[in-house]
């Protein structure tokens, strides 16, 4: 039989004496400790499940390794030492009093406007071979000439007729032709023949530059440009006396000089020269030559001693 208190018996009635039931005795508490070095691992448990497991409660971080010093590169070199004594060189630039003009700078070219220079064989130009042909018939001898080209209203040509004139002259007449332009609040020469804008008349007058600078080759052959120079805001001041005693220079150098005047009144000084050339020529729209404009300017120019020689008349 089995007794909760006593335990199993081993006999009957009057059988050998049962033996009592002793409880095991609790395992040594050295027992329950794992022989290693790690944490227990600890579950925290919940009705549904394990929560969370948590690692080690005692982590353990590898050794850091040992920090190399930099050692410096082979090649390092030590820092450069400034010269004391560093030699001064000489800036130089040349400036030729020889006379040789020097040549156009690449640009794009003459304007298209300049009919004798990109077609010499269109009817235009045959117009200009007639002007030349009626200038020159003017002249008994072959001396240089100074040819003043001026005005009366803007817009009417002078430096398109004054320029194609000058064409004609250099490829069909020998001898050295030479356009200075005296328009100075409205220049053009140079920009139509597509040469630098300065220096040029305003730099020569005011003896700043010499003559042999200033002037500029062309893609023509014996034709040569004097720009105008300067600012045109600022006029040269003694232009009535200096203008006089440079035509005369110029008659030295060249064969037929032609100055655009521009418009007549813009700059008194300049119309006050105009007894310096050979020949005045005006240059007027033919819708134009009626007006009173027209008429005054004819006697403006007699009266400041000028030599009228005849006007050229424009359309188009």
């Amino acid at each position: 039989m089995f007794s909760a208190w006593n335990g199993p018996t081993t006999g009957g009635g009057g059988g050998a004496p049962s033996v009592p039931w002793a409880a095991p005795r609790p395992a040594p508490a050295d027992d329950f400790i794992p022989a290693t070095d790690d944490a227990p691992f600890v579950e925290v448990g919940a009705p549904g499940g394990a929560v969370f497991s948590p690692g080690p409660a005692v982590v353990k971080f590898p050794p850091l390794p040992a920090t190399a010093k930099a050692e410096p590169a082979a090649d390092a070199r030590p820092f450069p030492r400034l010269a004391t004594d560093t030699p001064r060189y000489l800036s130089v630039s040349f400036h030729d009093l020889s006379g040789r003009v020097r040549a156009p700078e690449p640009s794009e070219g003459p304007d298209a406007a300049l009919v004798a220079f990109h077609h010499p064989d269109h009817p235009v130009s045959g117009e200009y071979r007639v002007l030349r042909d009626e200038v020159k018939a003017q002249f008994a001898d072959h001396a240089p000439r100074v040819l003043f080209f001026t005005a009366a209203a803007g817009e009417s040509g002078t430096t398109t007729v004054a320029l194609n004139l000058a064409v004609t002259l250099a490829r069909e007449t020998p001898g050295r032709v030479l356009i200075a332009d005296a328009n100075i609040t409205r220049p053009g020469v140079a920009r139509m023949m597509g040469l630098k804008a300065a220096p040029g008349l305003v730099e020569v007058l005011g003896h700043t530059v010499p003559l042999a600078w200033a002037a500029q080759a062309t893609a023509v052959p014996n034709l040569q440009v004097l720009a105008a120079g300067g600012n045109p805001a600022a006029p040269p001041p003694g232009i009535a006396d200096d203008l006089p005693k440079l035509t005369e220079q110029l008659r030295q150098w060249y064969d037929w000089v032609l100055i655009d005047a521009g418009v007549w009144g813009v700059l008194p000084d300049r119309d006050a020269a105009c007894p310096a050339a050979d020949a005045v020529y005006l240059v007027a729209r033919e819708a134009a030559v009626d007006r009173t404009e027209f008429a005054g300017l004819r006697g403006w120019v007699k009266e400041l001693g000028g030599l009228l020689r005849g006007y050229v008349t424009t359309r188009g």
